[in-house]
């Protein structure tokens, strides 16, 4: 019979075994409530309701922002965090725009709500993210689909140009 050393560190590795074991089920446990519980991304973007966004912008003026996204759209995340999150840019939508934000659902949910299809079939949107912005008459003014950086998106947003 075998005598191990008391020095030995032959039950680390056994130790260590459930240690993994602990963390990869503590990581599954984070995934599924993060699944059923999603957090919502932080914005400085004073995102108005779609049911009031057309009162809002014939009493205030301002031409609607419809922001199309998707749950799934990794471009989108981008965008938001580096566009709805900066202080310069969100004062800038939120003084030139009544912005609304609209999420597709078809991948998660297999369809979307009838007003948010209706506003993605309406303006063509084809991919994500998508911007349209409505003049207070209802027509649409401009539309830009992807992101195609910080700097594009002040652009399109901020500082219109002819050829937007």
């Amino acid at each position: 019979m075998r005598r191990v050393d008391p020095g030995s560190t032959r039950a680390l590795p056994r130790g260590l075994l459930v240690a993994a074991v602990l963390l990869l089920g503590a990581r599954g446990a984070s995934a599924l409530y993060e699944k059923h519980n999603p957090s919502q991304p932080w914005s400085l973007v004073a995102w108005v309701p779609l049911e009031q966004a057309e009162a809002l912008s014939r009493e205030r003026h301002l031409p609607i922002l419809y922001y199309f996204s998707a749950d799934w759209c990794a471009p989108c995340h981008i965008m938001e965090r580096d566009v709805f999150n900066n202080d310069y840019a969100a004062r800038g939508i939120n003084a030139r725009y009544i912005p609304v934000k609209l999420k597709d659902r078809r991948e998660e949910e297999g369809v979307n709500l009838p007003a948010v299809q209706a506003l993605i079939k309406a303006h063509s949107v084809s991919g994500f993210p998508s911007f349209a912005v409505v003049g207070v008459d209802g027509k649409r003014l401009r539309l830009k689909q992807g992101y195609g950086g910080y700097t594009s998106i002040l652009q399109f947003l901020l500082i219109p140009t002819p050829s937007d």
